[in-house]
């Protein structure tokens, strides 16, 4: 085409660009057949970032326009088959002082271009009497050109193909989240159920992934994955048949993670006679393992799980009742980056008997065990300095203030500390649960209490029935009760 223009070779460039404009009218108009086509963002990416998408009618537009000016140049071209324009063929430099004649002469041919404009086409209609039959030929073309222009122009999305109507359909709502690292999730809506894609490619025109969602629906929803972190990405939504059905939209991936690979919030969950459940939490998703041992062994034991999460789950099961336990969680991420925890302590007493004891209570009362057989009673060991503490108190001083006190008893033992301490902090904190003093750690010794806080949950025969259950609500202990209680 530049050629063409420039008047380079131009008989030749215009037998050259004639089959590859054929080719691309025929793509052009079997697309619009089709109701549309993919970009092939490998050829178009960069033109299209700069210049926008094309339309298939658009481009079969600029080839009608090039191929009308190919035949123009064969037919009525003056020069040899491999001649140019003279000043290309004489190679003439930029002179600044003939500039001004040469305006001139540039202005007096514009003002001659109607004659000219006559001369060709006297010129042109004397050849064609004197070539009748390549006149007949190019005027057939150019009008079959002509037709398929029209109809283009015209033609409607819904043409019947293999004997169907092309529905068209309308897609609204598209938006991205949940971008990461190395995928987004990419949503929008169509006016009837279909199966549709999402295709992406990078900024610099480079295929990257189509993804299909298989389901017709209206609401679609995919995980466009396999992406490079800090990069930007277009991306349409087509038709299973690849028809495009949006314009080009764009997004980009989230910077690499620098942060160091971490363990956090590990804990014990539901403690039973003979089992346990480890979880805790990492900022990247890891592999989970989990070692450990009773205290004074030097057989360690391993339990694991290879699947890659950040909310990590691990069960310990044969474990030995009334007995403590010192274990540890590890975990791996996809690069070989490896995380562990600090050594904790767990205790398995379940299913034994509740050590019984005497406390006095923060009001100067003396409180025994023992006399609340017949209830569900909970023990919390608790300190009034440790966050996990409070935030653990505050679930149980909500609770307690709805339980039904002739069936549950709640119990609070606080370490040796001064009891204004004490007294200060549970008058800030608005508690009514009973505080008992353990000032010199005898309960705490009795129940091989590892670590703050730890609760205890005995039964009305004074049998010890879980060890720290999972509750993050008032409503999840009380259940917790309910539960208890069915179960007595």
């Amino acid at each position: 085409g530049a050629c063409l223009l420039i008047g380079f070779l131009p008989r030749l460039m215009a037998v050259l660009c004639l089959p590859l404009l054929i080719a691309f009218m025929g793509t052009n108009l079997w697309s619009i057949m089709q109701g549309g086509y993919a970009t092939c963002a490998s050829c178009f990416g960069i033109w299209e970032k700069y210049f926008g998408s094309l339309t298939s009618v658009q481009s079969l537009v600029y080839d009608l326009v090039l191929f009308a000016f190919a035949i123009v140049i064969i037919v009525l071209h003056s020069g040899g088959f491999l001649s140019s324009r003279k000043w290309l063929a004489k190679g003439e430099k930029f002179d600044a002082a003939t500039l001004k004649p040469k305006i001139r002469v540039f202005g007096r041919q514009l003002r001659n271009l109607g004659p000219k404009a006559m001369a060709y086409l006297n010129l042109t209609v004397k050849k064609a009497k004197e070539h009748p039959r390549i006149a007949l030929s190019t005027g057939i073309c150019l009008l079959i050109l002509i037709a398929c222009g029209i109809t283009a122009v015209s033609i409607s999305p819904a043409i019947p193909k293999n004997g169907a109507t092309v529905e068209v359909l309308v897609v609204s709502d598209i938006s991205v989240s949940e971008i990461s690292e190395t995928s987004a999730v990419i949503s929008w809506m169509t006016d009837k159920p279909t199966i549709s894609s999402v295709q992406a490619y990078a900024e610099d025109g480079v295929f990257t992934v189509t993804v299909t969602d298989e389901d017709q629906v209206t609401a679609h929803r995919l995980l466009v994955g396999g992406l490079s972190p800090d990069t930007a990405y277009h991306f349409k939504i087509l038709l299973d048949d690849n028809r495009v059905l949006s314009e080009g939209r764009s997004f980009t991936t989230i910077a690499a993670i620098t942060s160091p690979f971490m363990v956090s919030d590990v804990r014990v969950s539901w403690i039973t006679e003979s089992s346990a459940t480890i979880t805790w939490i990492t900022n990247r998703p890891a592999i989970s393992e989990v070692e450990y041992w009773i205290y004074g062994s030097k057989d360690h034991l391993e339990a694991a799980k290879d699947e890659l999460t950040t909310n990590h789950n691990v069960n310990l099961v044969a474990l030995k009742p009334d007995a403590i336990y010192h274990y540890q969680v590890k975990s791996m991420d996809a690069s070989g980056n490896q995380a562990t925890s600090t050594q904790i302590i767990m205790s398995t007493q379940i299913g034994k008997q509740a050590p019984d004891f005497t406390l006095n209570s923060l009001d100067g009362r003396a409180i025994t065990l023992s006399d609340y057989r017949g209830k569900l009673v909970l023990l919390d060991f608790w300190l009034w300095s440790c966050s996990a503490c409070r935030e653990k108190m505050t679930i149980i001083q909500k609770a307690y203030a709805r339980i039904p006190t002739e069936k549950i008893a709640i119990l609070s033992i606080h370490p040796k500390v001064k009891e204004s301490i004490i007294q200060m902090h549970v008058e800030d904190a608005g508690l009514t649960v009973p505080v008992l003093l353990d000032s010199e750690g005898v309960a705490s010794d009795l129940y091989k209490v590892p670590v703050l806080p730890t609760t205890f949950l005995i039964d009305g025969d004074g049998i010890i029935r879980l060890i720290d259950p999972e509750f993050n609500n008032a409503e999840e202990l009380e259940n917790i009760f309910t539960t208890l209680l069915k179960g007595t």
